[in-house]
């Protein structure tokens, strides 16, 4: 039975390639499960044979169809909601055009802004551009742009959608934004599911900075969490699982994610996941960051896998997103696969 599989170093032996995320491309190892089956088993509560990657281990995509992806590109443009973004070169990423906030008065939008109908969308032809990389031995994983606070700042500037949050004389016209950008983002899950089917898809939501999350937790529950949870039900009515990407420190904010229903969260390291892991590892999955200079040693390296196995990955349960050395991920591998049979002997695998 393959569950049973003892470690193997021929595993290491590359099978493929894809594009790297942020480098060279990623070998695919020949893994006793593929890398699909890993990553569900860890989304459905049961241990994998190693701990699954977050990047390189699924078919990640962006739907090019999305008129928010379109304006985020190089090529810059107006998204779905009229509102316009540059391409900045040294970021390597865009930004809405600064110094003309397109939302004059909250309580007014619907006078400033278009709203997007992703029923309208290309989504044939953005399957048929996309789903042809897909490999059918890798769950597919959908990063989904711009949700709530963000679409809120694009419109206002992040000062003035922070005051609109806790102005009772604005936040009327908060929530009414936020029930239009709602029913929105349920469209775009619901074609997402219909075209590509995917496995796992992303919210994407940032709630915080280095420092502190950008708002109290009983402003968050009023004025945000709501809506986040009606699209979490969503999510899980169409049969899948729901990852938040969300920057800066907001590890007050995790029992609220929770009771919206993400499966997991891509957080920061500034946020302390084995502290948050031993409170909610029970209900939640959390990404272990793993970081080593690109002239780290072997026995550098050595002791930050060690330490992940000690800590945080010591069920295998999380997901891990690995920069370094190319080693760096190939060691977390055996690590992982090493950690998984003693698992198995110990009687502690969860099948």
């Amino acid at each position: 039975m393959a569950l049973d599989t003892l470690f193997d170093v021929k595993e290491l032996t590359p099978k493929g390639e894809i594009p790297g995320m942020f480098g060279p491309p990623t070998p695919i190892f020949d893994t006793p499960i593929t890398h699909k089956e890993n990553t569900l088993r860890l989304y459905q509560g049961k241990t994998p044979m190693w701990a699954p990657f977050a990047f390189g281990d699924t078919n990640m995509f962006m739907v090019s169809c999305d008129p928010e992806n379109q304006a985020r590109s190089p090529k810059g443009g107006k998204d779905g909601y009229g509102i316009e973004w540059v391409f900045v070169e040294q970021a390597g990423g865009a930004m809405v055009k600064p110094g003309n906030p397109v939302i004059e008065d909250i309580n007014h939008w619907e006078d400033y802004v278009t709203v997007p109908d992703p029923d309208t969308w290309d989504w044939e032809g953005c399957y048929n551009e996309t789903a042809k990389n897909f490999r059918d031995d890798m769950a597919t994983f959908t990063a989904v742009p711009g949700c709530l606070f963000e679409r809120l700042i694009a419109g206002m500037d992040f000062g003035n959608a922070a005051l609109a949050l806790i102005d009772d004389d604005e936040k009327e016209g908060v929530h009414r934004f936020f029930r239009t950008v709602t029913e929105v983002h349920k469209k775009t899950y619901s074609n997402l599911k219909k075209w590509f089917n995917p496995d796992i898809v992303n919210f994407n939501d940032d709630w915080g900075s280095q420092r502190a999350q950008f708002f109290s937790n009983d402003t968050y529950e009023e004025m945000i969490f709501p809506y986040v949870k009606e699209i979490g039900d969503h999510v899980h009515s169409l049969g899948m699982y729901w990852d938040l990407h969300s920057c800066g420190f907001v590890e007050p904010l995790v029992p609220f994610m929770i009771k919206e229903g993400f499966n997991s969260w891509g957080g920061q390291p500034l946020n302390d996941k084995w502290k948050l892991k031993q409170m909610y590892g029970d209900q939640f999955i959390f990404t272990a960051n793993i970081e080593c200079p690109m002239e780290a040693t072997d026995e550098e390296m050595d002791a930050v896998v060690d330490n992940f196995i000690k800590t945080i990955g010591a069920d295998n349960r999380c997901l891990v997103e690995a920069r370094g050395p190319a080693a760096l991920r190939e060691k977390l591998y055996v690590a992982s696969r090493q950690n998984y049979d003693r698992l198995l002997k110990e009687g502690k695998v969860i099948f």
